[in-house]
């Protein structure tokens, strides 16, 4: 298999077609980054808080309480504004579980096709998102509860409530879950293309993506050590061209805060909104480049074992003609 044809063919897709970053992966990109900072943030804050790390911080003052007492204390004092708020933060926390889900259906699809040479609209992408998207949606529930993210925070939370005495005893069994579920991630890497390219069951797709990976393992892997250096490279490029501007604004806004309060936050407010456009753009041409690759990596290992088959089934019709024409001698 060749991996550069392969990796430069989606890179080219990617660039070729931008319209599929605005329509497929720049919404998605936004949804994940909002609830990424913000669940993130109230992880870290919560571990700082805990008393197994923080034994000097007041109770009332632990994140989750801290939380809780917060949105009370607003619904109290402005009942209207925080169940605005509230009803905001629920229709984001819901985009953010379906929107994403919708789009690498209709954006796996829509790659697949235009490798194939056809002209696909954005109509049709969003009709291949509705196609497939309660199997998807019911793959990215399963597969959600052992992501290596998840477990990871499970860890943490068992840590900061249980405290380390407990968690030298039961981290032996996490580190044997994450490395069971960094085992199934590797072997569910095609199922979401079983079931938006050749629409497969949930389970169906599952068993075959690990058949798959399994038969072609030395292709999987390489395939997964290429696109991390690609990735790790393309974020430092990211990094490095995002950081010179925030070096020459950081200054400035730290004099503007410290004078003017008001402007101050709202300088801050703006490069925010400017860092979420950039931050999410580049997720979504990530996302769209990566979706790519795999989508034809996949194509490439089902059509490559297909060929197989074909030839071991014209040989072995070839070999049983030539006995069957075969005669035995007479003495």
């Amino acid at each position: 298999m060749q991996y550069r044809v392969i990796i430069s063919e989606a890179w080219n897709l990617t660039q070729n077609n931008k319209r599929l970053i605005w329509a497929f992966a720049f919404v998605p990109a936004i949804l994940s980054t909002l609830v990424g900072v913000v669940y993130m943030s109230y992880q870290v804050a919560a571990f700082w808080t805990s008393p197994y790390i923080n034994p000097d911080i007041p109770e009332d003052k632990h994140a989750f309480r801290f939380v809780l007492t917060t949105i009370f204390e607003l619904l109290k004092t402005m009942p209207g504004l925080t169940v605005f708020l509230l009803v905001i933060v629920g229709i984001v926390v819901l985009g953010y579980l379906m929107v994403p889900v919708f789009s690498q259906g209709a954006l796996i699809q829509t790659l697949a096709r235009l490798r194939a040479g056809q002209n696909i609209s954005i109509a049709e992408g969003v009709s291949f998102g509705f196609s497939r998207f309660l199997q998807l949606f019911e793959y990215h529930l399963l597969v959600r509860s052992f992501s290596f993210f998840s477990l990871l925070t499970e860890m943490f939370f068992a840590y900061r409530n249980l405290g380390p005495t407990a968690f030298e005893f039961f981290g032996w069994v996490f580190l044997l879950v994450i490395c069971v579920g960094l085992l199934l991630t590797l072997l569910f890497t095609y199922s979401e293309y079983y079931i938006v390219i050749d629409k497969e069951g949930v389970m169906a797709s599952v068993l075959k993506s690990c058949g798959l990976v399994m038969r072609q393992w030395h292709h999987t892997l390489l395939m997964l050590f290429l696109m991390s250096v690609i990735i790790v490279r393309l974020a430092l490029n990211v990094l490095a061209a995002l950081l010179l501007p925030l070096l020459v604004v950081a200054p400035l806004f730290i004099f503007t805060s410290l004078t003017l309060a008001k402007i101050g936050v709202a300088i801050g407010a703006v490069l925010a909104l400017v860092g979420l456009y950039f931050t999410s753009y580049f997720l979504g041409v990530f996302h769209v480049f990566t979706t790519g690759v795999w989508t034809f990596t996949f194509l490439e290992l089902t059509a490559k074992e297909k060929n197989d088959i074909d030839l071991h089934t014209a040989a072995v019709k070839h070999e049983g003609g030539h006995s069957n024409q075969a005669e035995p001698s007479e003495p």
